[in-house]
């Protein structure tokens, strides 16, 4: 097993929380924080301590709420009702130089890809239950073999509750860096994309059990950074770590991976991952190109899962596929993103479980999963601290199989560390 190196170069693509699908969104080269709310004159000076900077580092804390529209494969909704999400970010310094760390996410949401929670109007469970019965024989005799096959079957058919207000810790590891150039991590991690995203690579909201360890030394190793991972993929139904503490003890998943940037507008990355016995290379390029004018960033990944393996005896082939995207901010206060991906209808197999390979439940962002689509995303910064956002999607060519032939996510989300922070830096 292995651990972490958490250092990131000025120039490493910078991953920023957004809320225009409940997830991530990215803003190569840029700082997260460009994705906040506009600075105003009365904010406090950004040079003044925090009270609680000696032993808190808070990255994110906000609440959302949002209006979300899904159809299945078959048109009918999975969701249409009303959801919401809080969420936590940040570490606890052990030393004045935060060389040694416990780092913390927590959220509500009660599946591996998803924070949010349903509020009004229903609930997954529901809707995913009655859907069932516009099922084809085939896809029903399907259901039943992997039910049979599948221990934890029962319990996925049965479906778990989404609703209220969960809030779990789905990230808790300790970071520890001895020395500049090395950085080790255990615990519940974050999973590491380089710069493939939750479309091509695993969702945002999800985690791992295990160990990293991350080497950044580009003068003497060429690369900007080297990340090794060992642990465990899985649990997806249960995001809070006290309750998987026993994953510490098992091991699926390998990762090994390098970025590099090329000077100020150019960052890419490569990683292998092996997870229940699949191989799989990512790769990816970033652009930072505001002197384009029509956008200010775009990106192209790609991932290629090279074997087939079987589950439960089950055969499944390999695949591969793709995202493409751009992003353009209007008079900094708004944004527009749009993009088109192809994502293999093979993708659930990542989870291990023929239940979840069988009706499609894949791993990636549950804004995309499966299938070709093109999707936009929008934001307005309403006031500071304050966030509109839409997000739309729909499949040009849909899988076979899947729970995302068409969605629309609209909401609002509320910066609490910039409302708190208005006036005085608590945090």
């Amino acid at each position: 097993m292995i651990s972490t190196l958490r250092i990131v170069a000025p120039l490493t693509l910078v991953f920023c929380a957004s809320s225009l699908s409940g997830q991530q969104g990215f803003l190569p080269f840029e700082d997260a924080s460009a994705a906040g709310t506009a600075t105003v004159s009365s904010a406090p000076s950004s040079k003044a301590p925090a009270l609680t900077e000696r032993w808190l580092d808070l990255k994110t804390l906000n609440y959302s709420a949002r209006y979300r529209a899904t159809k299945n494969w078959h048109g009918r909704d999975l969701f249409d009702f009303a959801q919401h999400r809080y969420i936590a970010d940040g570490r606890l310094k052990l030393d004045a130089d935060a060389k040694y760390t416990i780092d913390f996410h927590a959220s509500t949401g009660r599946y591996f890809n998803w924070s949010y929670a349903d509020l009004i109007g229903g609930q997954y469970k529901d809707s995913v239950v009655a859907a069932r019965a516009f099922k084809t024989p085939v896809e029903s005799a399907a259901l039943k073999v992997a039910v049979a096959k599948d221990p934890n079957g029962a319990v996925y058919s049965a479906g778990i509750p989404s609703r209220g207000g969960y809030f779990f810790p789905r990230q808790l590891f300790f970071s520890a860096t001895p020395i500049k150039q090395v950085t080790v991590e255990f615990g519940s991690l974050f999973i590491e994309h380089g710069h493939n995203t939750e479309i091509t690579s695993f969702d945002d909201d999800g985690y791992i059990s295990g160990e990293r360890i991350r080497i950044q030394d580009p003068r003497h190793l060429f690369f900007d950074q080297i990340a090794v991972t060992s642990g465990y993929l899985g649990s997806p139904l249960t995001p809070n770590f006290f309750a998987r503490g026993n994953d510490l003890g098992k091991e699926n998943y390998q990762q090994f991976l390098v970025e590099r940037n090329f000077g100020k507008h150019i960052g890419a990355s490569t990683d292998l991952t092996l997870t229940n016995g699949t191989q799989t290379m990512r790769e990816a390029i970033a652009f930072h190109i505001p002197e384009a004018r029509v956008i200010d960033s775009a990106k192209l990944e790609l991932y290629q899962r090279t074997n087939s393996v079987a589950i439960s005896g089950i055969p499944f082939a390999g695949g591969s596929g793709f995202a493409a995207f751009a992003r353009k901010t209007l008079f900094k206060k708004a944004s527009l993103e749009g993009g088109y991906a192809d994502i293999d209808e093979r993708y659930a197999v990542y989870g291990g479980s023929i239940y979840l390979a069988t009706v499609g439940f894949a791993l990636n962002g549950d804004s995309y999963e499966t299938g070709k689509r093109v999707f936009a995303k929008s934001s307005l910064k309403i006031a500071p601290g304050v966030t509109a956002f839409g997000f739309y999607t729909h499949t040009v060519v849909a899988p076979t199989i899947g729970h995302n032939l068409q969605g629309l996510n609209t909401g609002i989300e509320f910066d609490a560390k910039t409302l708190i922070n208005k006036t005085r830096r608590i945090f």
